[in-house]
């Protein structure tokens, strides 16, 4: 016997099941040796759908496990890459995860060419909000996040909170080749200002034992 035609068998009996009275009433009752209709057929059968789908859902981890059981294996993950990849295949690794990530975030860039003046304008405002640690040396951009910038619940870097989610509240062992991904992210964005393909170097992350994020990007001359 199956177990949908065990599920029936307890509905109809009412016995093994505690929400008997409420299977009860979903089963329509019959009297000795009444035929089954078509229309008790579809109602009993929707019935054990509904019954299995909400064991299903409530047989599922709870949320919190899942971000647990989440973290703990990106964790072990990067502790893998750390051993099995060269600095390089793991920086090109992180970094394409940061590119998709800004992707997610802004969608596809733009076809069109920016602006000659596109980045200077973007350092200049951030020099107006008093970020005055962003700055281009030739070429060479200083870039970091602001230092009262905020991640999406209000928790600030200076606090020693991250931008990324998964970094904010742990893991706490996770390694400092997890911050290559913010270094990818980086580069989209400069990628889109410059309209050329630029280089990343994080020079500081909470990751690396810093308390913010900084960044070096090299322009192509």
């Amino acid at each position: 016997m199956d177990r949908k035609d065990f599920l029936l068998k307890l509905a109809q009996t009412g016995t093994g099941l505690c929400c008997c009275g409420a299977v009860m009433g979903k089963v329509p009752a019959k009297n000795a040796g009444s035929p089954a209709t078509e229309n008790d057929t579809l109602e009993t059968s929707g019935w054990i759908a509904a019954m299995e789908q909400r064991t299903k859902e409530g047989a599922l981890s709870p949320d919190w496990y899942k971000v647990e059981f989440a973290g703990q294996w990106v964790e072990r993950l990067m502790a893998n890459m750390d051993q099995l990849l060269t600095d390089e295949e793991k920086k090109n690794l992180m970094q394409a995860c940061g590119r998709s990530c800004f992707i997610q975030a802004f969608g596809v860039a733009s076809k069109e060419t920016p602006e000659a003046d596109c980045l200077d304008n973007f350092i200049k405002g951030y020099q107006d909000r008093g970020e005055t640690a962003v700055r281009k040396e030739g070429n060479t951009v200083y870039f970091q996040y602001g230092s009262n910038e905020q991640n999406s619940y209000g928790l600030r870097l200076l606090d020693g909170y991250c931008m990324c989610p998964l970094v904010e509240s742990g893991p706490e062992k996770l390694s400092p080749t997890y911050c290559q991904c913010s270094a990818g992210y980086v580069k989209e964005l400069f990628d889109r200002l410059t309209g050329k393909s630029v280089r990343v170097e994080v020079l500081e992350s909470l990751r690396t034992g810093g308390k913010l994020c900084r960044f070096r990007i090299d322009l192509p001359g």
